[in-house]
């Protein structure tokens, strides 16, 4: 039924599901010396590193008399296991008000919480035109423009401290361990991006194939919720916000294997990374108003192999 529908109108169309075995790292950090002399530059610094994130994908192009092509792909996974680490900084000022066992500006506390639940999805939707032919006809240099749509929620529970310079009065002693397996701190990212790259495709044997893509993200839009779960002096819907415009880059290869008829095994790897240029942090007290610092940094990187299965029409 779908063949003589799309030999009707000159068109092409390819599916595929899909399986990308990831890691992945979420990094932020701000600067709030500019709201109390105590804490240092940057302020706070927190790491999100999860393994063994594995993601399903499905996806779908068409193609037009072999020029014009649209394609969407849509992903969702679990976030796998992985370990959060919370940084905080004071100024030499804050040493001296917290009694910290050296002088100066330092790294006053360093604590470490797992991450063992939650999930990642997006979409993205990309027009391209195929306008170069490769000779004998095994392949072609493709661009496109397109959109993306990237969330990842964070989930930390326990808390062990494993530095601290001032312990009693800004935190516990190294090794206390405290609210294990509590929910501690939520953390969602949401990137809105514009995408413009470049893609090619070879046939380098009469089954077998390489595809490599490379997207440029000029810009992107961030926006970020930090729930401190154990924080009752902050509001909690959420304590943090986080925003901001950046650029990012999205790349793959795939070799792919024609199985039979028109379908077809592949393997590849692929790295996403998003990082903010200019940002703003805000706090949420809760019987306070809002304040803002500077966002420092918010990057979110994620890579892995990729392996699927597609099949042409």
């Amino acid at each position: 039924m779908a063949a003589p529908f799309l030999e009707r109108y000159n068109l092409q169309a390819e599916v595929t599901v899909a399986g990308w075995f990831t890691q992945g790292e979420t990094r932020w950090d701000h600067n709030a010396s500019a709201l109390s002399p105590l804490v240092g530059s940057p302020t706070s610094e927190l790491r999100y590193k999860d393994e063994n994130t594995n993601v399903v994908e499905l996806g779908a192009q068409v193609t037009l008399r072999k020029r014009i092509y649209l394609r969407a792909n849509y992903g969702f996974g679990a976030i796998g296991s992985g370990q959060l680490t919370d940084d905080d900084y004071v100024s030499a000022a804050g040493a001296t008000f917290f009694g910290t066992s050296t002088p100066g500006a330092q790294r006053i506390s360093r604590t470490h919480s797992d991450l063992n639940d939650d999930h990642l999805w997006y979409v993205t939707v990309d027009l391209g035109y195929a306008f170069l032919d490769f000779p004998g006809d095994r392949g072609v240099l493709k661009g496109f423009v397109g959109y993306q749509h990237w969330t990842e929620k964070l989930e930390a529970t326990g808390v062990a401290q494993v530095e601290c310079t001032a312990p009693g009065t800004f935190c516990n002693p190294v090794g206390t361990m405290t609210n294990s397996g509590q929910l501690v701190i939520t953390n969602i990212a949401t990137w809105h991006s514009l995408r413009v790259g470049l893609e090619a495709d070879y046939l380098f044997f009469s089954r077998a194939r390489i595809d490599g893509k490379v997207a440029f993200i000029p810009y992107s839009s961030l926006k970020n919720e930090d729930i401190h779960h154990l924080r009752t002096d902050l509001r909690q819907d959420p304590s943090f916000g986080m925003s901001g415009t950046g650029l990012g880059v999205n790349a793959e290869g795939t070799v792919s294997l024609r199985l039979i008829h028109e379908l077809s095994l592949n393997l590849g790897y692929r790295v996403w990374w998003m990082r903010v240029t200019d940002g703003e942090w805000q706090s949420h007290p809760l019987a306070a108003p809002t304040v803002s610092a500077n966002l420092n940094e918010f990057q979110t990187l994620r890579h892995g192999v990729t392996v699927g299965l597609s099949y042409r029409f």
